[in-house]
């Protein structure tokens, strides 16, 4: 059962005169009264379309609008659109709002989200973020129906990206999570994913929440303890990729501290699994495991290239705590090598990778500094990748990811013995 505590007197009862359902999805705000109204309206046309003689729900968890973004949940449908009023399902298609507190974090959200799922015993759920431009009724129903009527427990999105697009995933989060946890999940970090009740109870339960990786990426966490849990993990495509306008997306350093840090931070509590897990296996995946575009895209290769040069040199004292001498040393060679003879190969960029998963493990200095450490190397990475796939076909970079992949988990037992190493 819920911790009342997390669910306030009048959300309670909101969610006592809704009962149980069968499927509940979650919509986390943060002053999102603009795109609000247009998410709940291709929600509930999804219920209508797909699951016609359902119990549903959809819960607006609040990080404290002042926008008035939970009024816009309310109104959205009977304003916008009269004619349909929740009446043209089976079913009445209930919609409640509330604030959780602690200010706006994606753990704060889905934390709330979780305590009303067990609440209203829903069998599956899905969470939508309010600032998805391509969001669509079929969105919906890829996200619900794999764990509602496939017995999936998490259900990861896919999606048509630029072949440049994603690369933290591509170069550190897919390949290090198939290697050491079994599981290739191309999109770890997500604002769009579905789960089970089943799930949802699970994750309520475990005392993370106050943990930082868990409240700026829970997503991370939530799938990782799915597949240590040896519950059925599985993808399902959900088409392009699109950034929402009103946002310049995440900042490389923001967005290593979320992912990577949350990904160490799971291998720290989850190691009992990984470190005896055997071979990887494939995850189930509905609609096609991976479609890149290629487009011209104009990214500013030589700026890289110069952080990735300078960040070494400034950060040459911290890199001695953090890498072995050897991998140092090869690192700040190919740093003073020029654009055209730079590349940070396969091997090295996964050793790379693996020492400073085992230096966070070790705490041997301020984890936070240590992820900001990790940025120029990454930028390096990315620069390799860049020049070496400017004029790569979608399936010469599949194969590429592969053998990054396999290289992972080569060095797996590199990784064991450092990390047991006192």
């Amino acid at each position: 059962m819920a911790e009342e505590t997390l669910l306030s007197d009048d959300f309670l009862r909101q969610l006592m005169g809704v009962g149980e359902v069968d499927l509940m999805v979650g919509i986390p705000t943060h002053n999102n009264a603009q795109t609000i109204g247009a998410t709940v309206a291709v929600v509930e046309e999804s219920f209508r379309q797909n699951f016609t003689r359902d119990r549903v729900v959809i819960v607006n968890v609040d990080g404290g609008s002042r926008d008035g973004t939970p009024d816009e949940v309310l109104k959205s449908i009977t304003e916008t659109h009269p004619s349909l009023r929740g009446l043209t399902s089976l079913r009445t298609i209930h919609r409640i709002t509330t604030r959780y507190t602690g200010g706006p974090s994606p753990g704060g959200a889905l934390r709330s989200i979780l305590a009303a799922a067990d609440l209203v015993r829903a069998k599956a759920c899905a969470v939508i973020s309010p600032q998805s431009p391509g969001l669509d009724t079929n969105v919906v129903k890829n996200l619900l129906q794999p764990a509602y009527r496939e017995n999936f427990d998490f259900v990861a999105p896919l999606y048509s990206r630029h072949k440049f697009e994603g690369l933290l995933a591509r170069l550190v989060l897919y390949p290090m999570t198939r290697a050491l946890f079994g599981r290739g999940i191309r999109e770890l970090h997500s604002t769009d994913f579905g789960f089970s009740g089943k799930l949802a109870t699970q994750c309520l339960g475990e005392d993370v929440w106050g943990e930082d990786p868990v409240r700026k990426s829970p997503e991370i966490w939530m799938v990782i303890s799915a597949i240590a849990s040896g519950l059925n993990c599985g993808q399902t495509f959900l088409g392009p990729k699109v950034q929402p306008a009103t946002t310049s997306g995440t900042d490389i350093v923001t967005a290593i501290r979320e992912t990577v840090g949350a990904l160490f931070w799971c291998l720290e509590s989850h190691q009992d699994f990984w470190t005896r897990v055997a071979n990887p296996e494939p995850v189930p995946t509905f609609g096609p495991d991976h479609e890149l575009t290629t487009d011209t895209v104009r990214i500013n290769r030589k700026r890289i290239y110069e952080l990735f040069q300078k960040g070494v040199t400034d950060l040459s004292p911290i890199l001695k705590t953090i890498l072995t001498d050897q991998t140092r040393t090869e690192v700040e060679r190919i740093a003073a090598l020029d654009e055209r003879n730079c590349r940070i190969e396969n091997q090295l960029w996964v050793t790379v990778v693996l020492e400073f998963a085992t230096a966070y493990h070790h705490n041997v200095m301020n984890r936070d500094h240590l992820l900001q450490s990790f940025v120029p190397l990454y930028r390096g990475r990315m620069y390799s990748f860049l020049a070496e796939h400017h004029s790569s076909t979608p399936d010469e970079i599949e194969k590429d990811t592969e053998k990054l992949c396999l290289e992972f988990e080569r060095q797996k037992p590199y990784l064991l013995e450092t990390w047991k190493a006192k």
